[in-house]
């Protein structure tokens, strides 16, 4: 039962803090020029951009949340100057040997000096150059069967096109939970290896 209500205000609090951005369409994207597009399939070039990351292993949906609350809280005033600053998209997951990191783009600021110092040490601000990357889009919610079904998709292409890539996996997820299933974006993302 502890966990049952546990788990409701875990979900509870991300309804309410995206709520504030009812569709993707009110979030900031990093830009990116487009090289190709083959249905689902996208080739792009991105710049550097600053973002925000924490990470934690052996990681759960519970867990998960967790990640996204740290997060969350800087940007929503947890940082030494109580600055307010905006949520953007997508929300970037990895998770390589069951270590899970989440990442938030911070794209109202020129470098990261310009970013107030996180109030938890859980919280590292970078600057993340993905570059070159090749990328598959999906709907729905970005469930592990998914997510399974679209890597399958977009290695089968990376393969038969003798495309070189980083191994790490991107899951990018553009909407907040208000955003019912078919109306949803979301992307796996590979870097390309130059």
């Amino acid at each position: 039962m502890k966990k049952d209500m546990n788990k409701f205000i875990s979900v509870t609090f991300l309804i309410l803090t995206f709520g504030c951005y009812d569709t993707s369409s009110k979030y900031k994207e990093p830009s990116y020029t487009l090289i190709k597009k083959m249905d689902k399939i996208e080739f792009r070039e991105y710049d550097e951009n600053i973002i925000i990351k924490t990470s934690k292993s052996n990681v759960n949906d519970e867990a998960n949340n967790s990640l996204f609350r740290i997060l969350a809280s800087y940007i929503f005033g947890g940082n030494e100057k109580n600055e307010k600053i905006p949520m953007t998209a997508p929300v970037i997951t990895t998770n390589i040997d069951n270590n899970h990191e989440m990442i938030f783009f911070i794209l109202n600021k020129n470098t990261s000096e310009d970013l107030p110092i996180p109030n938890s040490n859980k919280i590292q601000i970078d600057n993340l150059n993905l570059n070159k990357t090749i990328s598959i889009g999906f709907g729905m919610w970005a469930t592990e069967k998914r997510i399974k079904y679209y890597k399958k998709l977009l290695d089968k292409y990376i393969f038969e096109n003798s495309i070189n890539i980083k191994p790490k996996l991107m899951v990018a997820q553009y909407n907040s939970p208000w955003v019912v299933p078919p109306f949803r974006r979301n992307e796996l993302i590979y870097q390309i290896k130059e």
